[in-house]
Formats: structure tokens, C-alpha cells, sequence
């Protein structure tokens, strides 16, 4: 295991879905929304992030790098049938009721936490990593399509069913993230950072089907100074960080007068508030692809590193 994780940190992830739905809901499966302002939820993306460890990292024959929230077939049924196993079959199964050794071997569990009732002794993590809801920044439309069954209804050939589908025209979400060591001591470890950085913008480009679409857009994380050798590590929170930037082309993407379609972000707000602080910051980290979006911080005392997407893979 490599050293534990000793700073606070915050941080704003930005996804761009186009023509797609980024989170949908439990009724008609439309876009999340409050009166057409389209958000998501946080469990949409450490989903992302589940399904990119379960797919890239996790062995479970040596039951090393176990996602445990994630859903598991029954071992006894065709690849076809939806029928998974209970989160206690699976903590059975796999780490045989030793909750010592799911901390040890379940990244998930040490990023984002849970609630656990095994042997009926009522556990609960509050995970270090925590994301919020995300926020449309764009002023995303949401568009219904009228679709067609792909099999004929009747005896006379004919396909008369119709449907429809909802989706956004170009919705860019802001999410806050803030990494907190002190809500779970010692659980987090630079090792589990780095792979929650990976898995968070590569999990979510894999998330490609016809309706749902979303590619990650930028990661800026800053990292906070802590002058405490033991016990907790200083925590200073600047509160909701993710409406501070603004897309400062939003009309002309949306006229297509840029042919290129940049996201070109305006971070003056997100500027006036970090340099008020800038004393307890060691280092910005911001991810990006110059080629889709352009951001440039103007903090002259504050170490700022930009990097693009593939420095976020592990070696």
C-alpha cells in the first residue's frame, strides 16, 4: 500500500454530454431536471468510476482491488437473466464476513464509504472522496424524439408502435469534489487517489451508448497545505465551488459561429475567491484537452500545473 493521503482537497470535474441523456430519472427516464435546469446526480458518476476499476483493475480470484457496490449476477443463472446477488451473499462470498479485509481490498469502499449490517453489527464509512450534484452550466435544452418499434406489430407487416426518447442538446455539468482524510482516518492512500482520478475521467468517456453519452471535459483539483505532522490533517473548505466558473462563449457554440465548438471557460469569480486564500494553497492541478476546452488561472502565487487527460494514467 503506498502512503496515506495527508492533504485536503477540492475540486471541479466538468462533463459535456451532446444529444444524450446524462443522468435519467426513475419515471420516464427523461433528463433530471428542475423545471428544465438539468442536473445529475453523484451516483451517476461513481458508477463511472465502479465500472471502470471492476473492468480495468479489480482481480477478484485473488480477491484484490474488489468493487463491492457493484451489481454481481448470480453465479447460477444465464448471462441474459437479471438476477444479481444481495451485498451480503457478496461480502460472504468473496471476503468471508471479515470486514478488515473489504477495507483492505475494496477501493470503492476506502474512496466514497457506505453503510454496512453484517452479523448484524450496523457499520457506516463516510467516504473521504465526496461528489456533489452536478449543475448544467450550459443552458441545456431538452429535446424529445419520436422513436419507431424495431419489429413489426401486426399481421400485415406494417410497424405502427411509436415512442419517444428524451435528451439534452448540450448540457456541460459542474460537479464539486472535496477529499477529506479526516472523515475516515488513514483509509484513504495516494495510490486510491490516483486511481479515483483515472477511473473518474476515463470511466466516464467509457459511458457511450445511443442515449447515453457524456465525455469528461476538465479536472481541476486544488490541493490545500497541511502543517500537521499527526492526527487529522488541516481541512479548510471553501464552500460550492462549481458555480464559479461559466462557459464565457455559451452563445456562439450555440449559434455555431465557433466552428471549432472550444469550451472556452471564464474563471474570474473562481479567481477572486482563491486568491483569498492562497496562502493555505500548495498547488492547482487542472486536466484538460486544449483541443476542446481553454482555461487559463491567473493566480501569480499559486503553483498552477496543466496537464492533458492521458497524464491521469497510472503507470
Amino acid at each position: 500500500m503506498s502512503e496515506d493521503v495527508r492533504n485536503y482537497y477540492q475540486g471541479i470535474y466538468l462533463t459535456e454530454t451532446i444529444m444524450g441523456n446524462p443522468n435519467g430519472d426513475f419515471v420516464d427516464n427523461s433528463p433530471r431536471n428542475f423545471d428544465g435546469r438539468v442536473f445529475t446526480t453523484d451516483k451517476c458518476i461513481k458508477y463511472n468510476i465502479r465500472r471502470y476499476i471492476h473492468e480495468t483493475v479489480e482481480d477478484i480470484d485473488q480477491q484484490k482491488d474488489v468493487v463491492f457496490f457493484y451489481p454481481r449476477k448470480s453465479p447460477d443463472v444465464k448471462e441474459s437473466d437479471a438476477k444479481y446477488l444481495t451485498k451480503d451473499t457478496i461480502f460472504k462470498n468473496i471476503f468471508g464476513d471479515d470486514f478488515d479485509k473489504l477495507l483492505e481490498n475494496s477501493p470503492d469502499v476506502r474512496m466514497f464509504g457506505g453503510t454496512f449490517s453484517f452479523k448484524n453489527e450496523p457499520k457506516q464509512i463516510y467516504g473521504p472522496i465526496q461528489l456533489s450534484y452536478g449543475k448544467d452550466i450550459n443552458d441545456a435544452q431538452i429535446k424529445r424524439l419520436q422513436i419507431g418499434a424495431p419489429f413489426a406489430d401486426g399481421a400485415d407487416g406494417k410497424q405502427k408502435t411509436t415512442g419517444s426518447e428524451a435528451v439534452v442538446d448540450d448540457a456541460v455539468i459542474s460537479y464539486d469534489i472535496t477529499i477529506n482524510p479526516n472523515n475516515y482516518s488513514k483509509l484513504l492512500s495516494q495510490g486510491d487517489l490516483e486511481l479515483f482520478i483515472e477511473s473518474l475521467w476515463y470511466g466516464t468517456n467509457l459511458r457511450k451508448t445511443t442515449s447515453k453519452k457524456t465525455d469528461s471535459k476538465l479536472l481541476l483539483l486544488i490541493k490545500f497545505k497541511n502543517d500537521k505532522d499527526d492526527g487529522n490533517v488541516k481541512a479548510l473548505n471553501l464552500g460550492e465551488l462549481k458555480d464559479l466558473i461559466q462557459i464565457k462563449n455559451k452563445m456562439e457554440r450555440k449559434r455555431l459561429k465557433d466552428p471549432e465548438k472550444i469550451v472556452k471557460i471564464d474563471t474570474s469569480a473562481l479567481e477572486a475567491k482563491l486568491s483569498k486564500y492562497q496562502d493555505h494553497i500548495e498547488k492547482i492541478d487542472v486536466y484538460h484537452d486544449p483541443a476542446e476546452l481553454e482555461i487559463k488561472l491567473t493566480l501569480p502565487n499559486i503553483e498552477i500545473k496543466y496537464s492533458e487527460p492521458n497524464d491521469l494514467l497510472r503507470q
